[in-house]
């Protein structure tokens, strides 16, 4: 689902892949390998390209996993390939950054956002370019007036209200915090609405989780 009020550029597109009875959503760009589990074999996704994941605490905390052995945070950043890095997605927006020679990912969430987690691994990151995985969309995503205010003290582009009621575009905060100029894919699905390839914690499944897992390189990935 796109904003009514930020355009999505898709130069390059998320591709639906079956693999050894696996499907997934697959990304790729300048030798980075990004995925996106389906809820049809989440734990075979985990088992394939075992990622090393966090205990997410909806932060602005990220984590440098080549000098830091910490796990509890919303961010993910190495230089080493072959390396997969993970993160848990319930409805919230995983955004993946990469360049040269780093890669970034994290997971958005409205509390992540407004504490400034894009604005940050934009900071660790210098020159970058960024994906943006699926999340649930401003359709959906129907927030209480004070957190609306929020976002409309920081994003002109975020806040959507319809019949009195206010839903936040993540998409739209995270590309005003990243810019659109850097922006190659976003996977526009809303994950609330498409029950076919994703949980949905506002849809009812408060205990599955999404997963969302970026490497540098992995040379076990199919190249089809």
């Amino acid at each position: 689902m796109t904003s009514n009020k930020t355009k999505r550029t898709s130069i390059i597109s998320w591709e639906l892949i079956e693999d050894g009875g696996i499907e997934f959503f697959q990304f790729k760009s300048d030798n980075r390998l990004m995925f996106y589990s389906t809820k049809s074999n989440e734990e075979r996704f985990l088992e394939r390209f075992k990622p090393i994941l966090l205990k997410q605490v909806h932060s602005d905390e990220i984590i440098d996993v080549d000098k830091d052995n910490g796990r509890v945070g919303d961010g993910l950043l190495t230089q080493r390939s072959n390396l997969a890095l993970g993160i848990k997605i319930a409805d919230c927006l995983p955004v993946y950054l990469y360049n040269e020679t780093k890669l970034c990912l994290v997971h958005c969430g409205w509390h992540g956002i407004i504490k400034g987690i894009a604005k940050k691994a934009k900071r660790f990151m210098g020159n970058y370019k960024y994906v943006l995985g699926a999340s649930i969309g401003h359709c959906c995503y129907e927030v209480k007036k004070d957190i609306a205010r929020l976002f409309t003290q920081q994003y002109k582009n975020a806040v959507i209200r319809r019949n009195r009621k206010y839903f936040i575009d993540l998409k739209g905060a995270v590309i005003e915090d990243l810019g659109e100029e850097k922006l190659i894919a976003s996977l526009d699905f809303c994950t609330k609405c498409h029950p076919e390839y994703f949980y949905s914690y506002r849809r009812g499944d408060k205990n599955k989780r999404d997963y969302a897992v970026g490497s540098l390189e992995l040379s076990s990935v199919s190249s089809s």
